[in-house]
């Protein structure tokens, strides 16, 4: 049986210590490990459930979602819908600039803040890859086959070969979890764009500095359309799917 093709992870232990986030050869491995993802017990989708954990990948990386909004497994949680996406430029709440991708609307699971953010060319690839010829208003996006995403992520995990996060004070090894995608989220928008995590993630801030940004929403706006992703989510982009970018080597359909 082939191997998965995997890009590098964090090399030692001593790396991955004190560390919050997961690095961009984390996310790669992860997002070529979700190949390897099982069938579901019961699963009717068209769709194998690594399409979803892909897409679901890409969204959390983009937009530091709560785990609530990708994934339902509570009553009071808003998951993203397919009304909630918008194809056209036009911004649906009639303020800003167009966007060529088209619009995300998502809402806080804990403030209920709601966002109307724009699509980046890779975040709109992956969700149009979930969509199917018929689909209603009112449906989930996602479908990660399980009540318990967290644990799938953290099977996701031992596939890709990231290592377990360590607690500097403790020296206690933890298992990464999805609000980890949060915090790694925020970490690459800052490097990109500093301070833009902040309107990104909807963080309540007050703070000299932060008020120096008249325009919160240009801002977000500017450091969505141009955060460099990682070179796996890019791939569906060029049209690997399914294959590796650098050798073209099918990967193995769990």
């Amino acid at each position: 049986m082939e191997k998965l093709p995997r890009f590098p992870t964090a090399k030692t232990q001593r790396d991955v210590a004190g560390r919050h986030y997961l690095t961009k050869a984390d996310l790669n491995a992860l997002y070529f490990a979700t190949y390897e993802l099982e069938r579901p017990r019961g699963w009717k989708q068209p769709l194998t459930v690594g399409h979803y954990w892909r897409a679901a990948l890409v969204v959390f990386f983009n937009y530091g979602v709560d785990t609530g909004t990708i994934f339902k497994t509570a009553a009071f949680h808003e998951p993203i819908l397919w009304r909630h996406i918008c194809w056209l430029p036009e911004p649906p709440n009639g303020q800003g600039k167009e966007s060529r991708y088209g619009w995300l609307y998502y809402r806080r699971v804990k403030t209920k803040k709601q966002f109307y953010r724009p699509m980046n060319r890779v975040v709109k690839v992956h969700l149009k890859s979930l969509r199917l010829d018929s689909v209603e208003p009112d449906q989930p996006v996602f479908d990660c086959g399980s009540s318990r995403p967290n644990a799938q992520f953290q099977r996701l995990c031992t596939l890709a070969g990231v290592k377990t996060k360590q607690d500097v004070e403790t020296g206690e090894e933890k298992s990464w979890v999805l609000k980890d995608l949060r915090k790694t989220c925020a970490t690459y928008y800052d490097e990109h764009m500093p301070e833009s995590s902040i309107e990104i993630l909807g963080h309540s801030v007050g703070g000299v500095t932060y008020r120096h940004y008249a325009h919160r929403d240009p801002l977000a706006f500017k450091a969505i359309m141009s955060l460099p992703q990682p070179t796996a989510f890019t791939a569906l982009v060029h049209g690997f799917d399914g294959e590796c970018p650098c050798c073209r080597r099918r990967f193995r359909q769990a």
